[in-house]
């Protein structure tokens, strides 16, 4: 199979979950304390030495159902087997992600009896992200059951972006002019400083082998810590699914994911995906 085959394949499997999604996401969009979305990936690797691989991966996810492009992002990997238990890797990822608008109310001072507030209305906006990661993935099997502990390290730069700001400022008078209170208003646009964020990732993750099956389940757990600001964690990442094995260099898989929290790279609530994966 060649590689414009093996891309085009990729690419109707991601639209294919993304229309079947659909009906899906106006019901989890009822749901107002939790967000849905669709993730799609295709990923590529070459084996470089018999223990080196050189990876290159391309992902797209949704927000709000599919009505919001979340991410679009490009990384490139290179992974080193030290031992048959223990694999190390480096790599980097290019992302540009959608920002939710955000509101912001506060208090300022009392001037003359008025009480003065600001309300703050920033708009949606895209930003550009760039990640370094290195891990290091240990596996052994029980029985049937493989299992694999990954530990990652991420850091993460957001860079500068700009956005639209509304701005109120009001004014109460008293009690009786509560519904009624005095407004200016403006528009500025708003420039958004750059972030940066150390982020360890810490997943289990257990496949069933089914004998004489290309079907392989699994489930998975991940923790994410904030390392710069010393969290316990900022979040819990679940996910459940199974791969299947087209043939000795093709696979897919298909899963759904819970998070738990929202963090600076997507909101919580559910997912379903699909990734599509092959050698060269």
């Amino acid at each position: 199979m060649n590689l414009r085959l093996r891309i085009k394949r990729g690419v109707m499997c991601a639209v294919a979950v993304a229309i079947a999604a659909m009906p899906f996401s106006q019901a989890f969009a009822n749901d107002e304390s939790d967000d849905f979305g669709v993730w799609t990936s295709i990923d590529a690797s070459k084996k470089l030495t018999e223990k080196m691989k050189f990876g290159l991966e391309g992902e797209f996810r949704t927000t709000d159902g599919v009505k919001e492009i979340d991410r679009r992002s490009l990384g490139f990997s290179l992974s080193y087997k030290a031992f048959t238990w223990l694999k190390a890797d480096v790599g980097y990822i290019f992302m540009n992600t959608y920002e939710p608008a955000e509101t912001k109310t506060e208090f300022f001072d009392v001037v003359d009896g008025e009480e003065k507030y600001s309300t703050k209305y920033d708009h949606a906006y895209r930003v550009n992200k760039d990640r370094l990661f290195a891990s290091l993935t240990a596996s052994f099997d029980v029985g049937r059951f493989d299992f694999s502990f990954r530990e990652r390290l991420q850091y993460t730069y957001t860079n500068d972006a700009f956005t639209t700001e509304d701005k109120d400022t009001w004014y109460y008078k008293d009690e009786v002019n509560l519904a009624d209170p005095d407004i200016d208003t403006k528009t500025e646009v708003e420039q958004k400083d750059p972030k940066r964020n150390t982020t360890l990732r810490s997943r289990l993750t257990v496949k069933w082998d089914i004998r004489k099956c290309p079907i392989k389940p699994f489930v998975s757990a991940e923790l994410f810590t904030r390392v710069d600001e010393w969290h316990f964690h900022d979040k819990i990442r679940y996910r459940a699914g199974a791969d299947y094995k087209i043939d000795k260099d093709n696979s897919v898989s298909l899963f759904y994911i819970y998070q738990n929290a929202n963090d600076d790279d997507e909101p919580a609530g559910h997912a379903i995906g699909a990734s599509y994966s092959f050698d060269l």
